[in-house]
């Protein structure tokens, strides 16, 4: 069912699943809950937004061995070092500095 709808309407449904995750991880967390980032502890905490029919779907994909797979082999992904450093949200930006360096070097 979500597959369908995340292949059909891509990143915004994507977005609004994980913005949604994180509210209700909140209060747990909030309240010095132990393990507040397992969805055991976050399942009651459902975002009222979310009708109480499609909660516990979504609580069954996150939990699904293939999402686990999948978010674990995206997550091993992301933090492989690529030319010997890791990727990062900079997409490749340089330090004004370590830029200012550069130049003397050529001059």
């Amino acid at each position: 069912m979500f597959q369908n709808l995340i292949s059909r309407y891509g990143s915004r449904l994507r977005d609004f699943w994980y913005e949604s995750q994180k509210k209700a991880k909140k209060p747990p967390r909030d309240k010095g809950l132990q393990g507040w980032n397992d969805v055991a502890i976050w399942r009651d905490f459902k975002p009222t937004y979310i009708s109480i029919d499609i909660w516990p779907h979504y609580l069954e994909h996150v939990t699904s061995e293939r999402f686990t797979r999948h978010s674990q082999s995206s997550a091993g992904n992301r933090n492989q070092p690529i030319h010997g450093s890791m990727t990062m949200h900079t997409g490749g930006s340089v330090l004004f500095a370590a830029h200012a360096k550069r130049m003397v070097r050529l001059i």
